[in-house]
């Protein structure tokens, strides 16, 4: 978390409470209507996406237990799905977010000896695995458009861009999990990250247990593709969430409207620039569920409801976590992982 003064923190709070204390005054009518649309919201279905919210946390467990275990790390389901929820929630509320998850992966992973390097190996490959569920969904939503006829050159530039910066950082895994001064380069960039000051030059190339990971895992193909399974069902189940998010406040949208929505919202939080993806992702899904003939008032309602399970739940339920397990990590283990040379953060865009 950012290091804020006390005093610039109160400034902050006032900022923001008068912001808000002007926007209601100023649209009082409209939140009005939406308070209105909230108040009929279903508690039936607000109970299965509570439910559903709770089996996505179940599965970001499953999936980095999968990945783990291909890079031949051993683990059980519950402290693996106790150690997801600490990292998804650093992962929500730090941006960038990548450095503050794996340093959870890292930090409860030492505790059953497992080293550094090989932790940042399975986060890397939860994280890749993720980034090709997100690719399977917006592929689906192309195809749903192309075949409704509305495909725009906004979609087009979208999915090049979104190629173009899968194949980037599948080019800069492979160089980094290999010998060589292109490497040696890649991990020359990481050990100059902000407060990694502790790797030294001829630390930069990749440490033998990261090279010992690697080809565990290619060893692991099964386990490999399991991760990549529990990836895409996390997007399904995400999916799912907004279904039943627009079913509990009435927003009348097709389950195919659905996916084109929810694949934007992703979209949408993997560009925004706060944390969680805060605001684009509001505002980018009430904008299409309108497009797609849902009344204004209830397309908010529907937004908020399903921010509360994708977002708000499992940072809560990941923020109790942690304030249990209450782990303890110093500078020094957030920058070199076991002595092994592996900055916190390199190559890993995000942790699913």
């Amino acid at each position: 978390m950012l290091n804020v003064p006390p005093r610039w923190r109160i400034v902050l709070l006032l900022v923001v409470a008068a912001s808000v204390a002007v926007f209601a005054r100023s649209h009082a009518g409209q939140l009005a209507q939406v308070a209105r649309a909230t108040g009929s919201i279903d508690p039936t279905l607000v109970a299965f996406g509570v439910i559903v919210s709770i089996l996505g946390i179940v599965n970001r467990g499953a999936l980095n237990r999968a990945a783990h275990r291909a890079v031949g790390l051993e683990v059980q389901i519950a402290p693996m799905v106790v150690t997801a929820a600490v990292g998804y929630a650093a992962q929500k509320l730090v941006k960038p977010a990548s450095a503050a998850g794996l340093a959870v992966f890292v930090s409860h992973g030492r505790r059953r000896g497992h080293r550094g390097a090989t932790v940042a190996a399975a986060c890397t490959l939860a994280a890749t695995a993720a980034l090709a569920a997100l690719g399977v969904s917006l592929v689906a939503t192309i195809c749903v458009l192309v075949a409704q006829d509305e495909l725009t050159g906004w979609w087009v530039i979208a999915a090049g861009a979104f190629g173009g910066y899968a194949v980037l950082l599948a080019a800069a895994a492979c160089l980094s999990c290999r010998p060589g001064r292109a490497a040696g380069r890649l991990w020359g960039l990481a050990a100059r990250l902000p407060g990694c000051s502790s790797i030294r030059p001829d630390e930069c190339a990749p440490p033998p247990a990261l090279l010992d990971a690697v080809a565990a895992a290619r060893r692991r193909p099964g386990q490999v593709i399991r991760t990549v399974g529990h990836a895409v069902a996390s997007k399904a189940l995400g999916a799912t969430m907004l279904m039943l998010a627009a079913m509990a406040t009435g927003a009348r949208v097709d389950i195919v409207d659905l996916i084109v929505v929810y694949a934007t919202a992703l979209a949408a939080s993997t560009v925004s620039l706060l944390p969680g993806g805060l605001g684009a992702v509001e505002a980018s899904t009430a904008a299409l569920l309108v497009s797609r003939g849902v009344e204004w008032d209830r397309a908010m309602s529907a937004v908020a409801v399903f921010r509360v399970f994708d977002l708000w739940l499992p940072v809560l339920v990941g923020a109790v976590v942690a304030r249990i397990a209450a782990p303890r990590r110093n500078r020094d283990e957030d920058c070199d992982l076991d002595g092994d040379g592996v900055a916190v953060g390199s190559f890993a865009p995000a942790l699913t």
